[in-house]
């Protein structure tokens, strides 16, 4: 009787979103905690904050040619 292999199994990839969400609570937990010390990870939260948050703070371009009839018409 040949001895059994045992094939190796190879885990399943997590979630991109599971992984992101993860992260992102960590990092809150860890800025919350340590009052922002200004380690990396604290440096990771302002980072990644910021590029989450940009959204919110940068207002929209318009494009020139696109405003130029309405802003005539309002003349």
């Amino acid at each position: 009787m040949a001895p059994q292999v045992e094939l190796k199994r190879t885990p399943e990839p997590a979630a991109e979103a599971d992984i992101l969400r993860e992260q992102l609570e960590y990092l809150i937990e860890h800025a919350a905690g340590n009052a922002q010390c200004g380690c990396s990870e604290c440096q990771r939260y302002l980072r990644v904050r910021a590029a989450l948050l940009a959204i919110f703070t940068t207002p929209p371009q318009a494009n020139v040619r696109e405003m130029a009839p309405r802003l005539a018409r309002a003349a």
